[in-house]
């Protein structure tokens, strides 16, 4: 389906934007056959500093590796880095104040940037990937390129090493071991590993999800992965299923996974397992050392949190368990969950994307995603790198360059966990969901989505988190959202169909 025309669009951001912003550009460079701008011109391209906006906290060491970043880029492109790191409490907020506020920034990472296409704030890139840009194509294969195009343009960078979206339970390795439980094998396990930590080691708290989103209906579509359930695009109460071009609301066709995931985490609220500020609480509370249990968008335990672990709780440590399983034939819309995108503002068009076109090559990607090779990380074998424990660094690859080609697994992982991040990155290990390549374009019912938003937070996540008995706390939602889910519904389900019968022709 399309998105609408930047003027009719104009409604549905209003919310959030001030308003649409003029493009400008700048003359182009010409590119060498490899897409770069030829050797003999290198030293006649005007120095230029590219404000990037990222999320998060600079990780340590930042400073020495973006001086190397700048050293190595000082010859071919003559570009240095000033790279804005925003708070993830702010970086929503912040970037949409940038964009409707027209400052210079060159690069924003975003991981929902169809709004911000749909306003017309960023820059169509397909002329200049074109040009300046063979290895950010040659990186992504075909599948991840055309998934992530709104009216068959390419607005952003995929940023995306999963074709599906990854998670896990993070344990407390040492406290099972402590309490002499076996390893964690199944979720039964699980549960039963979180009341023996209620019980016998009460200064912790068994359980600190990371918010809804990872305890609801993901939770039950992996309670029962060949159901294939989905949220839709996190609007509390719809979600697909049986990849059947049909979209469904809880109200209506409740299916019986997702209530007795609610009737479970009700139960582990009752029961003290989940945290009494399980709304508020997320997974940064488990590298600080007070809970037992989280859940992580990833594969087995970051470098980051193992650390961070450590200095907190000298002698804990952590080990991951999924529900995933690489026998399984998962479907997969091959949507990316981050992008890199150039603002329609930006003075610097071409240079940006021959920046990340930079970032997209081998050597490259490794200073950006693992630090300086023998201080910061050793080789460990094709497709694999081993941190250096003394000098560890945690990049940010995922806010500008990820791609499954050259991202590396980290070697000092558990060999299961190997197996489930090569798994998830081949995209020939799933098959296509019916949405892949759909987008849909909320403006008609732009009203109905921020009031369906405000009741989420209100009434369905205390019900996801287990705070409420899960009919009376439906109920409840189902009073003030009732309407608002139907008509979302409606027009989305509209939207699919058409998309659907224009993929027939």
């Amino acid at each position: 389906m399309k998105l609408r025309s930047k003027g009719s669009m104009l409604l549905a951001v209003s919310l959030i934007l001030a308003g649409t912003l003029a493009g400008c550009g700048s003359k182009q460079e010409e590119p060498s056959e490899t897409g770069k701008p030829a050797a003999t011109m290198a030293a006649k391209l005007n120095p230029v500093t590219l404000k990037i906006m990222f999320p998060g906290d600079p990780p340590a060491n930042w400073s020495e590796v973006k001086g190397e970043m700048e050293n190595r880029l000082a010859d071919p492109l003559n570009v240095k880095l000033n790279v804005v790191f925003i708070p993830w409490a702010d970086v929503l907020q912040k970037r949409q104040v940038a964009l409707s506020s027209a400052e210079d920034y060159d690069l924003i990472w975003d991981n929902n940037p169809y709004q911000n296409i749909a306003a017309g704030l960023y820059e169509p890139l397909d002329s200049f990937i074109d040009k300046y840009g063979p290895e950010i194509k040659s990186n992504r294969s075909a599948q991840l390129l055309e998934a992530n195009k709104v009216n068959g343009k390419l607005y952003a960078v995929p940023l995306e090493v999963n074709f599906i979206r990854p998670w896990t339970f993070v344990i407390r390795k040492d406290i099972r071991e402590k309490l002499g439980i076996a390893p964690i094998k199944s979720y039964d396990d699980l549960v039963k590993f979180m009341y023996a930590v209620k019980e016998k080691a009460p200064e912790i708290t068994p359980y600190i999800p990371n918010g809804s989103e990872h305890v609801g209906l993901r939770m039950a579509g992996m309670l029962d992965p060949k159901a294939n359930l989905t949220a839709v695009l996190n609007y509390p109460s719809l979600y697909t299923k049986g990849n059947d071009g049909k979209v469904y609301n809880i109200f209506d066709n409740m299916d019986p996974m997702i209530m007795k995931n609610f009737e479970q985490n009700y139960k582990l609220y009752q029961d003290g397992i989940l945290a009494k500020d399980a709304l508020l609480l997320k997974n940064a509370e488990f590298a600080k050392g007070k809970a037992a249990v989280t859940t992580f968008f990833d594969f087995g335990v970051g470098l980051s949190t193992r650390t961070s672990l450590e200095k907190s709780v000298p002698g804990a440590t952590a080990e991951a368990f999924s529900l995933f399983d690489p026998s399984m034939k998962l479907a997969s819309t091959f949507k990316a969950g981050n992008f890199i995108a150039v603002p329609v503002i930006s003075k610097n068009k071409e240079r940006a994307i021959q920046f990340i076109n930079w970032l997209n090559q081998k050597d490259n990607y490794d200073l950006l995603a693992y630090g300086i090779k023998g201080k910061n990380w050793e080789d460990a074998g094709e497709g694999l790198y081993k941190p250096i424990k003394a000098s560890p660094y945690a990049g940010i690859p995922f806010a500008w360059g990820w791609n499954p080609k050259l991202d590396r697994i980290d070697a000092s992982l558990p060999e299961d966990v190997i197996k489930l991040n090569k798994w998830q990155r081949d995209p020939n290990n799933f098959t296509t969901d019916i949405l892949a390549g759909f987008t849909f374009d909320p403006s008609p019912v732009s009203n109905e989505v921020a009031q369906l938003s405000n009741a989420g937070k209100e009434l369905y996540e205390p019900i996801v988190l287990g705070l409420v008995e899960p009919k009376e706390g439906l109920a409840k939602f189902k009073d003030k959202a009732y309407a608002n889910v139907k008509k979302i519904q409606g027009e989305y389900q509209k939207q699919l169909d058409a998309y659907l019968a224009s993929k027939k022709k």
